[in-house]
This record gives structure tokens, C-alpha cells and sequence, in this order.
């Protein structure tokens, strides 16, 4: 099966996405399948050819103004020209052209947000483009992949779904040699998150670190200025690093820190990539929302109330979580399934579907 993969993109190798997008190609193409990535971004970097190696990549660059989407029409004729049996597009953004794509070819969209509530928290003129035009895109697919249930149910999209599925986001097992135990002084946590997203919780993250003083805070992907005030002396802000820098502050976290105000974007279910990235250097997690991959509670997971000031009421459990933790490791048989092999032989085999039928129905 050829499969082309369509995505809009504009962050480096550093990016979690980046990291899911090759581990996802990779796996395709290591179950047989011929793949091509097609990336539209205006922030080109030579790293996405060394990263892909045997990946073929076709890249189109764009500047602002309407010119962009002259530019997208160019990658879209380069798809075509690729002629695959179906096409995976990170959903995103209405550009001309797209919805006539997806109906042409058996088509499959990657749902990974909620899109609305993100829309609105930002730019007026970005989110009444994307409401008025996103039911273009939606109608045009022929499958969907919901990250979560939740996303899955929400009106909003399932009065445009004809079929989907749900498969949570994974991470390469084989790529992680889980952390060592090693016996010091003091507590460390770990935070990786993107700058700027108020979702991640980070003020939450600064009244835990002002009521435990004694405990170091690393927080990677997030500057000082994502605070309102001066953040806690024990807090440290990495800025964005790529993995190889930030790994040696996973090795050596005694817990690790999830999103912790989800609310803030109207979701109380994901499954994030940080966290997937934690469990598999073996880090227990404290968590602010239900785990589309763990429905039932699991003892490595602490999920607090997805609700404001969730930090504050419930401090003492949170000790007490990471005072049982402490000097332990999550077993890597206990989070098997989260592998990518796992979810990308599951998603091939929707795709296939997807083919078999024809696309639309």
C-alpha cells in the first residue's frame, strides 16, 4: 500500500509531533508499506531530511499572504503526482484544494485536538476562518483517527464522521532504555511542554514547587515568562532542547508532571506524548485529566481533579505518591501497549480498511 502522509508543521526534530510523525512513517514502512511524507511549514529545517534517512520527503515552503495557498496547491499536485492508494493528514486548517484531495483519494484525518475551544483562545480572525471553513475538510474524509474518546463523542465533529477509530498516542519502546535507579539527596521533578500553552498547567506546577521548596523542578520546552509573577527559586527553565539534552534531566526525575489544566481548552480526556515519553523511561506521572490508555486507575498514575487550584487540594497526596515512588520505576511490561508498533499495526490495518472500501461509502 502506498501511503502519503499530508501534514502542516512549522516545529523542528525537537517537537513532540516531529517525533511522532517519524516514529509513525517508520513503522509503516517497516510493516512493508511504501510511505511519502509531504510537509507544508514555513520554518524549513535541513534536520527533517537527516531524521526521515530512507523516508522520501517532499517539502514545500511558504511566506505569508495569500500566496500560501498557491503554495499548498503545489504540494497537493506533488500528492497526487505520488498517485498513493490513501492519504493521512494531521487535521488542521481549510486550504483550497484540500477537501476535493481527500474526496479523490481514500482518506483518513488525525484528530489531535479539540479544535474549537484552541481556535477561540486565539486570534478572532484565525478562529472565524476556521469555523467557517472546517466542515469542508470533515465532510471530505473518509475515515477518522481520534486520539481520544472524548474528541471522538464531541458533536462538533461526529455529525460529520461516517467512521472512526480511537487509538491513543504511542511512543517507541524500542528507542527508550528505561531510567536506573540511582540513590541521592532530594526530590526531582520533570515537566515537558511547549511554550505558551496555558493547558500545561505550569502556574499549578509553580504552587506545588512554592510549598516544596526542598524539591528541584525541570521544566523543559518552557521559559520563566510563561508565569505571571516570579516563579519559586526551585523551579528551572530549560527552554527547548532536544531530546539528547533533556534526557539526562529524565534519568534523573524521581516523578514525572503531565498537563494539569486541561479545562482550560474544554477537554478532560488525551493521551499526550510527554506522558508516553515519561512511562517509558520508566517515570511514574502526575496527571490532570483521564488517560485515553488508562481507563481504570493504574498505581504509576496519579490523576488528580481536572479542575483550577487541583495542586492545592490535594498537596498531601501528591507527597505521599512520590514518597512511594521514590527509588522505583514503572515496568515496562505494565505499559506494553503503548508501544508504536502497537498502534501503528492498528492504524495500517484501518487505512486498509479504509482502501478496501474505496473511501467514501
Amino acid at each position: 500500500m502506498k501511503i502519503a502522509y499530508l501534514i502542516h508543521w512549522n516545529e523542528g526534530p525537537s517537537s513532540g509531533v516531529f517525533k511522532k510523525v517519524l516514529s509513525q512513517v517508520t513503522a509503516w514502512s517497516e510493516l512493508g508499506h511504501e510511505v511519502s511524507l509531504f510537509l507544508y511549514t514555513h520554518h524549513w529545517e535541513p534536520d527533517w531530511n537527516r531524521e526521515f534517512k530512507s523516508i522520501p520527503l517532499q517539502v514545500q515552503s511558504y511566506r505569508g499572504g495569500l500566496r500560501r495557498f498557491t503554495d499548498f496547491r503545489r504540494l497537493l499536485a506533488e500528492v497526487r503526482r505520488w498517485e498513493p492508494d490513501v492519504l493521512y493528514h494531521r487535521y488542521d486548517l481549510y486550504y483550497p484544494g484540500l477537501p476535493a484531495l481527500l474526496r479523490q483519494i481514500p482518506s483518513v484525518l488525525e484528530v489531535n485536538t479539540n479544535d474549537l475551544p484552541e481556535m477561540r483562545a486565539g486570534g478572532k480572525f484565525r478562529y472565524g476562518y476556521h469555523r467557517l471553513t472546517r466542515s469542508a475538510v470533515l465532510k471530505a474524509a473518509s475515515g477518522f483517527v481520534f486520539v481520544s474518546a472524548e474528541m471522538a463523542d464531541e458533536a462538533h465533529f461526529s455529525k460529520y464522521v461516517r467512521d472512526k477509530i480511537i487509538i491513543g498516542n504511542g511512543v517507541d519502546l524500542s528507542g527508550v532504555e528505561p531510567s536506573p535507579v540511582e540513590k541521592r539527596e532530594g526530590i526531582r521533578v520533570i515537566f515537558i511542554g511547549t511554550h505558551g500553552q496555558s493547558w500545561h498547567g505550569v502556574d499549578e506546577i509553580a504552587k506545588l514547587a512554592a510549598a516544596r521548596p526542598d524539591w528541584h523542578f525541570d521544566l523543559v520546552g518552557i521559559y520563566a515568562s510563561h508565569l505571571d509573577g516570579p516563579a519559586p527559586d526551585n523551579m528551572v527553565f530549560h527552554g527547548n532542547l532536544m531530546r539528547s539534552e533533556y534526557e539526562p534531566l529524565m534519568r534523573q526525575a524521581d516523578v514525572a508532571i503531565g498537563t494539569l489544566a486541561l479545562y482550560r481548552k474544554q477537554m478532560g480526556e488525551a493521551s499526550p506524548l510527554k506522558v508516553r515519553e515519561y512511562l517509558a523511561y520508566g517515570l511514574p506521572v502526575v496527571i490532570g485529566y483521564k488517560d485515553t490508555d488508562f481507563p481504570e486507575p493504574v498505581p504509576f498514575i496519579l490523576q488528580l481533579r481536572n479542575e483550577p487550584d487541583s495542586i492545592a487540594a490535594v498537596r498531601e497526596e501528591i507527597e505521599a505518591f512520590v514518597a512511594a515512588w521514590r527509588g522505583s520505576r514503572v515496568e515496562r511490561a505494565q505499559i506494553s501497549h503503548l508501544d508504536t508498533a502497537v498502534k501503528e499495526a492498528e492504524r495500517v490495518r484501518y487505512m486498509e480498511r479504509m482502501v478496501r472500501e474505496g473511501g467514501r461509502r
